[in-house]
């Protein structure tokens, strides 16, 4: 279905913060629909590469601040706890984060591109009801999930491997997987620019661990309570980022009548408004959502398999390694989540060369700076592992390079992905992702029974391996087909 020509883009998806221009003909020009006047941003102008560069730059300063404590939450919780405790609340974490992620439509993309075009039009009352729709479908898909996970915890508790020990805190820990299912919050503050925010509240999380981990280390806490700690840190998180987004809505003076609306949120959701008004949203949410689903094969299913295969100490080691390879390769995986708003701005303002210039330099820079890194872990992993873990962090080395290398590969493909999401070339996104996944999970299973835990490494590195070759296949098919028909904008 052809999307309509957009206009020329507002200050408002330039530099986050709106800007009054003459409303377009075909629109409602009243001023009930009308974006209201606020200051001009000094950064309006801005070019994306200096915008990327300034947002990862302030990106930066949380996980400056996040990694250390992070690092020294793990430390003190596996001392406390033991290896085998500390992986059951890892596995904890896994299982209710898996169930999120199913749930969840990735609503923030949503408000990125379809408010994005709503704010680029000057459509008060259709911002208004992507924001309405996002955090519905938030609110819907948590407390699914939450019900689909309290019943498999306390039906499937056996299939999953699980201890005695978990038969009441696996059901307890599903109460966090509404919050963590709460996408449309991060989506208004990446849509205003708003990085400072999403810094701040990256921490959040990590500072609640921290401080509960210790005290339970100076009362000599348990499972239970560290279970606690960690539920408590998610719903800390998911409010403090609600906060944000209201206060920014309320900051850019769009919180005003966004309860008041014409058409109900009951014939947007259920009588095929939503669709009608914008064409293609339910066909985008639900494929992101897919996406998102076929994701997890690489994180949190495969913790959950390693746990189930070859027990609770070995997830735990794989959680480290994959939260220190993470760490590591973080500097350049944040040009990811800024570079997404970056081309939905270019693809919205039809500047397709622009786009793949944008797509291409970030991929080189990326690329440049992770395999630095991935040098530096050779001489830092086993000094940090050691320091973690105690005694026997060699044991968690093998897999935290191999999960290191899978990054750095993945960062040099990471424009793909938003690549083709902005320029709503979505058919091709699931099918890369569930070619992948038919590959990864089969071969995780069988490198597992062959080498234990260090059988992880080798299985995802070829999986991303071959996923960044699918996607830049997918690209250069769609780039050759969007130059020659640049009007076509299609959902695919």
């Amino acid at each position: 279905m052809t999307r309509k020509k957009a206009r020329s883009i507002p200050v408002a998806l330039q530099s986050g913060i709106e800007h009054t221009r003459p409303m377009p003909e075909n629109r409602d020009s009243s001023p009930s629909n009308a974006l209201p006047a606020t200051e001009e941003s000094t950064g309006a102008t801005a070019s994306p590469q200096r915008r990327i560069i300034k947002n990862v730059s302030t990106l930066m300063v949380g996980r400056a601040l996040n990694a250390p404590m992070a690092l020294l939450h793990t430390s003190l919780a596996i001392r406390l706890l033991g290896a085998y405790d500390f992986g059951l609340v890892v596995l904890l974490y896994a299982f209710a984060r898996t169930l999120a992620d199913i749930v969840t439509f990735q609503s923030w993309q949503t408000v990125l591109n379809f408010g994005g075009n709503a704010l680029a039009a000057e459509d008060r009352s259709g911002f208004h009801r992507i924001i309405r729709f996002s955090f519905t479908l938030d609110a819907i898909s948590g407390t699914v999930g939450m019900g689909m996970g309290i019943a498999i915890a306390m039906l499937g508790r056996r299939w999953l491997g699980w201890p005695d020990s978990l038969s009441v805190l696996g059901p307890l820990y599903c109460v966090s997987v509404p919050f963590m299912a709460s996408a449309t919050p991060t989506g208004i503050l990446r849509l205003f620019d708003q990085y400072k925010l999403i810094s701040a509240q990256s921490i959040v999380a990590t500072v609640v661990r921290l401080a509960g981990t210790l005290f339970l280390w100076v009362t000599h806490g348990s499972l239970t309570g560290m279970t606690i700690v960690w539920i408590t840190a998610d719903v800390m998180a998911a409010t403090i980022l609600n906060l944000f987004a209201v206060r920014q809505l309320a900051k850019a003076r769009l919180l005003s009548g966004i309860f008041k609306i014409r058409i109900t949120l009951r014939n947007d959701l259920f009588h095929g408004q939503m669709g009608k008004s914008f064409p293609g949203i339910w066909q985008f949410a639900i494929t992101t959502n897919i996406n998102t689903t076929l994701t997890l094969a690489f994180s949190h299913i495969g913790t959950l398999i390693i746990g189930g295969m070859i027990g609770p100490v070995s997830a735990s080691y794989y959680r480290i390694g994959s939260q220190i390879a993470a760490g590591i390769a973080k500097p350049a995986i944040l040009v990811q989540s800024t570079l997404y708003p970056e081309m939905t701005r270019l693809w919205i303002a039809r500047e397709t060369g622009s786009l793949y210039a944008l797509a291409l330099r970030a991929a080189l820079a990326a690329g440049a700076l992770g395999s630095a890194l991935l040098a530096a872990a050779w001489l830092l992993g086993g000094p940090i592992l050691k320091l973690v873990i105690g005694a026997h962090g060699t044991d968690a080395l093998p897999v935290t390079l191999w999960l290191l290398a899978a990054e750095v590969i993945a960062i040099w493909g990471l424009p793909l992905e938003p690549l083709l999401f902005t320029m709503r070339r979505i058919r091709a996104v699931i099918v890369a992702r569930s070619v992948d996944a038919l590959l990864y999970l089969p071969l995780l299973v069988v490198t597992l029974g062959w080498y234990g835990l260090n059988g992880a490494g080798p299985a995802i590195l070829a999986a991303t391996v071959f996923l960044v070759l699918m996607q830049l296949g997918f690209v250069l098919r769609m780039k050759d087909r969007v130059s020659s028909s640049p009007d076509s904008q299609t959902m695919e």
